[in-house]
């Protein structure tokens, strides 16, 4: 159980601009009207946050399919979105979200705190590299507009946008970057790992410094990454932001946060009272209740209040985490014994701790095989100089319907498995999601080997791992 922490009385941080929103919506976008009016809830009724939380939540499945698209817009006026862009799905399904407005005012605000706090680009010149896909996706486009206006904010900033082509941004690293004093590389961790294994001195020589999002990055990775470019005292050179298609930026890295994780991963008390224990520790990151409005429901899982041209009231997205204030940060470290300025970006700024999505794991014997119990084991330093930390997992049934749990796992490029590795990666593979997952210990005691995964480890770019605009960890087929 995760230690109790001291709370703070009154509202919480950013609940008057939630309510603002919350009145705007009832009145101003015919879908949650409506979804207010057959959920009995009268808006004028609310007042605290305590009434607030009576507000049912939004979900893509309870609102956003259930109603026609412009009815979700303000005033019911599809001209309000000024862009679309599509979700990767993570969960399977693309999904199609308005853009613009307040929502890229707030991306902006963000990234500005990113790139003045993490990389000083306001101090220096800085080659932004845009390795998220271009086009329909969110990640390369919204990243490449926000960077045109950071440089009115006085950023010393030039982009290019090869988008995820691994031999394109070395090229544009190689022939662009000596030029600057800094290079900063935007991608998904898997693609960041395939950039930097396949960089020549050229590129490994220069000041790297790295922008992640779109899945979590394990302590274990971010030393890998910091080792191929010389420089592994230094964890704040890699910023990883959490973030979706449809809430945008959600909360960011920060020197405190990755400061304190790393303490976690090193303090097991620390990390049992701040986390709740776990050898995967979660994504830690600031994040700012004006901007990102958010709650925790009963089941542990984070709702977000976000204005935009598609308002989101109390937004589920099944992102299972806890919230905590800085002052409940400092009251753990004090509690473990240590002294650490507990730093943030804004007055009121708060810290999420994201665990996991229980809609993206694997269902085995209705235990949840979660990715980040997997890709414990692969970060370790004996396995991530052979595999590239990309893998598939699924549940396969056999005639009898008896379930089996087989697992893919991609080796790097040049490299084969012997008998002997893929017996290492199997036995570390089990002993982590021994580690980490009760319910799965329970089963392999249970059934025995029976329990344990069938793995295959397969060549670099194999076919479930050949480019997607997001990797899927969990499939329902191959």
């Amino acid at each position: 159980m995760t230690a109790s922490l001291p709370e703070i009385a009154g509202d919480p941080a950013g609940f008057g601009r939630a309510l603002d929103l919350f009145r705007r919506a009832a009145a101003g976008v015919p879908a949650y009207r409506a979804f207010l009016a057959e959920a009995g809830i009268d808006p004028d009724a609310i007042r605290t946050a305590a009434d607030f939380r009576t507000v049912p939540a939004v979900t893509k499945n309870n609102y956003l399919k259930r109603h026609p698209r412009p009815d979700l817009l303000w005033g019911g006026d599809i001209a309000g979105a000024g862009s679309w862009w599509a979700s990767s799905g993570s969960t399977g399904a693309q999904t199609y979200w308005p853009g613009g407005g307040v929502t890229l005012e707030e991306g902006i605000e963000f990234y500005d705190r990113m790139f003045r706090h993490s990389f000083a680009s306001h101090l220096r010149p800085t080659l932004l590299v845009v390795g998220f896909a271009m086009g329909n996706w969110i990640g390369g486009i919204y990243t490449y507009r926000i960077a045109l206006e950071l440089r009115r904010r006085g950023h010393q900033l030039s982009v290019c946008t090869p988008g995820a082509e691994v031999d394109t941004i070395l090229a544009n690293i190689a022939d662009l970057g000596p030029d600057y004093a800094q290079v900063v590389v935007a991608g998904y961790p898997p693609l960041l790992h395939d950039v930097l294994d396949r960089a020549n001195d050229a590129v490994l020589h220069q000041d790297l410094r790295f922008l992640a999002a779109g899945e979590s990055i394990s302590e274990e990775s971010r030393d890998h990454l910091l080792r191929r470019i010389g420089k592994p005292g230094e964890p704040d050179r890699i910023c990883l932001i959490y973030g979706t298609a449809d809430a945008g930026v959600m909360g960011h890295e920060t020197a405190t946060t990755i400061a304190l994780r790393r303490l976690a991963r090193t303090d097991s008390r620390f990390a049992i009272t701040l986390f709740g224990g776990g050898a995967v520790l979660p994504t830690f990151v600031e994040f700012d209740p004006q901007l990102r409005y958010t709650e925790v429901d009963e089941r542990g899982r984070f709702l977000f209040t976000i204005d935009g041209a598609l308002p989101l009231l109390r937004y589920r997205i099944n992102d299972e985490g806890r919230i905590f204030t800085a002052a409940q940060i400092e009251a753990a470290l004090r509690d473990c014994g240590h002294r650490m300025p507990v730093r943030t970006s804004t007055l009121g700024a708060g810290f999420l701790a994201l665990y996991g999505r229980a809609d993206v794991a694997a269902s085995f014997y209705a235990v949840k095989i979660y990715p980040e119990s997997i890709q414990a084991a692969l970060h370790e330093p004996e396995l991530y100089t052979a595999v590239t930390g990309r893998f598939v997992v699924t549940t396969e049934l056999d005639a009898t319907f008896a379930q089996t749990l087989v697992l893919h796992v991609e080796m790097r490029e040049n490299v084969l498995a012997t008998p002997a590795f893929t017996e290492l990666v199997r036995e570390r593979v089990i002993a982590a999601l021994t580690r980490t997952s009760t319910e799965y210990r329970r089963l392999r005691t249970e059934l025995g080997t029976a329990a344990d995964p069938v793995l295959t480890l397969d060549p670099f770019g194999s076919t479930a791992f050949r480019f997607t605009t997001k990797h899927h960890y969990v499939r329902s087929d191959r």
